[in-house]
């Protein structure tokens, strides 16, 4: 199979040539978000840096009871009386988290970071060094929660399977979604447009899941790291945002379709089964969710009402999105991202940063990540 990419350039129609066949990419609905460099008070350091923390920070928090069994993390988290601060993994988690302490990240922090430091690295979305980044974590890194998917996924790539058919077909997990961010943050200070951040998630995605829901799962959490970097220093999303997203999604859909098969279940329908439930709270959505587990179409949908639902400071949107159970970590970590983009690292909460693993080490890469723009 290949995958012939052109360049998207602008709002112009494409055509792609994919497997023999040619379609048309036709424009996405929404508006296109504002230059940052229109906005005086936009400070990319701030900005970059809240995310990749903000991210890790949920993430952190979400680790003590992330397991395999939910009803074990609901359990966990009402026996704990809520989980407000990083505190030690509790007996039900995965395995390879139970050694780390209170502030530790896993997987989604981990390959974030590395996709970060590729992009440094080549000052440019370079799929190939991303590639290699992910496989050097697979082989060097303590493999903290790896899912099965990326695990076989990273390890075809180090045998030599090209990147366009490494990922596991009907790879449906969040994991594409929960480390995009840094590649949704470069395509908003290159002012790139909408098309190419798909384009952008369709060849990180298809690494290690070759399926349309992870990559759609991605592409709308992208999409919020962009309004969060054109927010002005808060969350406060417009009350039409969530209906946008969900046409949005459809558009994803269909272009990823034509290129991974169109699946029988899509991430556009369950969102549209929660606009009614936006005002609900974390754990009444995780319900409505199927638990907030780790299946794209449950996890993301999950963070996307959380995240639409109402304006949130940091420390309460993570918070309330662990409490909800589920996937605690990576949902965590997707809601961080967006919010601490939106905020920046001065308005990240002082008690958990300096708790955070690495703190001064991520900080550190966001400043340089910022400094390529």
């Amino acid at each position: 199979m290949e995958v012939i990419k052109n360049g998207i350039t602008g709002t112009e129609t494409l055509t792609v040539d994919l497997l023999g066949g040619a379609f048309a990419l036709e424009g996405p609905p929404a508006v296109q978000n504002p230059n940052p460099s229109a906005r005086t008070s936009f400070r990319a350091a701030d900005r970059l840096s809240g995310m990749l923390l903000g991210s890790a920070i949920g993430d952190a928090l979400g680790m003590p009871v992330r397991g395999l069994d939910n009803r074990l993390t609901k359990q966990a988290i009402e026996r704990l009386g809520g989980v407000r601060h990083f505190v030690a993994p509790q007996p039900h988690v995965l395995r390879s988290l139970r050694r780390l302490r209170p502030g530790c990240w896993t997987d989604s922090t981990q390959l974030t970071l590395q996709t970060t430091r590729s992009l440094l690295k080549k000052s440019d979305v370079d799929y190939d060094d991303i590639a290699q980044a992910m496989v050097h974590a697979f082989e060097n890194f303590e493999l903290r929660g790896w899912d099965t998917t990326t695990k076989q996924s990273c390890r075809r790539l180090s045998q030599g399977t090209h990147r366009l058919r490494s990922g596991k077909l009907h790879g449906c997990g969040n994991a594409v979604a929960a480390r995009i961010a840094p590649i949704a943050a470069w395509t908003f200070m290159q002012g790139e447009d909408r098309q190419q951040l798909l384009e952008h998630c369709f060849h990180y995605g298809v690494m290690t899941h070759h399926d349309v829901r992870a990559i759609t799962g991605a592409y709308l959490i992208g999409l919020l790291i962009r309004d969060a970097l054109a927010a002005p220093r808060r969350w406060d999303p417009s009350p039409n945002r969530y209906a946008e997203l969900i046409e949005e999604a459809k558009w994803a859909e269909t272009i990823l379709s034509h290129r991974l098969g169109r699946p029988e279940d899509l991430l556009s329908r369950h969102l549209e089964e929660l606009e009614d439930a936006l005002d609900c709270s974390s754990v009444e959505l995780a319900d409505f969710c199927q638990g907030a587990e780790s299946y794209a179409c449950h996890s993301v949908s999950y963070v996307i009402a959380l995240l639409c639902g109402r304006s949130w400071d940091f420390e309460e949107a993570i918070i309330a999105t662990v409490n909800g159970g589920g996937d605690t970590d990576t949902n965590a970590a997707m809601v961080g991202a967006v919010v601490g983009a939106a905020v920046g690292t001065k308005k990240l909460p002082r008690q958990l940063l300096e708790r955070l693993e690495e703190v001064e080490v991520i900080r550190g890469l966001g400043e340089k990540y910022a400094g390529v723009f």
